[in-house]
């Protein structure tokens, strides 16, 4: 099995690898072994010179249980929607077909819902590690219309800087669902940004970049957002529509303060953000004010299971609740 990596055209063949060929096994690694802030051996074996193909990188036999590498398409949603069962007998006669927004975005409110979509059973594990490009897409789909609908008039992609990059560096190609989601006609530039200490070795280059989908650009940078970094000057492609922060918990480290003090200072810019536990949402979120407050709500595509809690007695998962800094609606 090939490493997962940052850059590079996809690989399949360990002769290829040459010096880029210490082993990491697929994507659940990071999942099952821990991060551990940058130190644990999962994120030590990340490497930039392979990447996975869905098939390698959630390494399952049964390959009906993973999504084709493809755009979804209006047949897929009408195949989805002919699946579910009406008869009044049937414990699913609740669901409601899949609709699409005024841009072509599935309207996706569930795991079933995406799972129908991609035409995967429900014994699927997939969303364990999927709950992560599926946050992504969530936040665009429920907050960033707006964005969107601006960056269309002014005939643009869509900008999106995800702050607090971690482990996802472990799988970076996981991250073509958002652009396979979304209709190929809307263009997406996805900034992540990491730790300088964590930024994948690339001689003297600063920022990265990759062709995910025929849609969706994937740049990668390191340094502190706010900080070192000028989220307007010093990234390419300029100001983003949306910052988006994965299990950030805005109190527990000080970079995160330059993060919301930017929000703050530019209002046209939608922040979509998760955590563990609703406590710690209800507290990070009102950084935001009372509308950031209001907004908390569970996330639909949080981790499909709860994390163990240790320091409180409270329901806890990975993306397990959302909310919003500077939410906007269109008039």
């Amino acid at each position: 099995m090939n490493n997962i990596g940052v850059l590079s055209k996809p690989t399949t063949n360990s002769s290829e690898v040459g010096e880029c060929a210490q082993q990491q096994q697929n994507w659940w690694t990071t999942e099952l072994h821990g991060w551990a802030g940058g130190e644990g051996q999962s994120s030590k074996n990340v490497n930039h010179c392979n990447r996975m193909s869905y098939q390698e990188g959630f390494a399952l036999a049964d390959t009906t249980m993973i999504p084709k590498e493809r755009h979804v398409t209006k047949d897929d949603i009408t195949h989805a929607n002919s699946t579910y069962n009406t008869d009044s007998n049937d414990n699913n006669n609740n669901r409601t077909p899949i609709q699409t927004d005024d841009h072509g975005l599935p309207i996706l409110s569930s795991w079933e819902d995406y799972y129908r979509l991609r035409s995967l059973p429900p014994s699927s594990p997939i969303g364990l590690v999927a709950t992560f490009p599926l946050t992504i897409y969530y936040a665009i789909q429920r907050y960033g219309i707006v964005p969107l609908t601006v960056s269309q008039m002014l005939d643009r992609p869509l900008r999106i800087h995800v702050v607090g990059i971690e482990k996802e560096l472990n799988f970076v190609d996981l991250f073509k669902e958002v652009g396979y989601l979304i209709p190929e006609s809307i263009n997406i530039e996805m900034t992540w940004i990491v730790r300088e200490d964590m930024f994948p070795e690339n001689g003297n280059e600063k920022q990265l970049s990759l062709q995910l989908t025929s849609n969706l650009k994937l740049s990668i940078i390191g340094g502190t957002y706010g900080d070192s970094l000028n989220p307007t000057f010093d990234i390419d492609g300029g100001q983003p529509d949306m910052v988006i922060g994965m299990n950030a918990g805005l109190y527990a480290y000080e970079s995160w303060r330059h993060v919301v003090q930017y929000l703050q200072h530019n209002e046209s810019i939608v922040g979509v953000f998760t955590d563990y536990n609703e406590h710690s949402g209800m507290n990070c979120a009102s950084l935001g004010g009372w509308k950031s407050t209001n907004s908390l709500s569970i996330n639909p595509f949080r981790q499909m299971r709860a994390m163990p809690v240790l320091c409180m007695n409270l329901p806890q998962f990975s993306n397990g609740f959302i909310y919003t800094f500077n939410e906007q609606e269109l008039e």
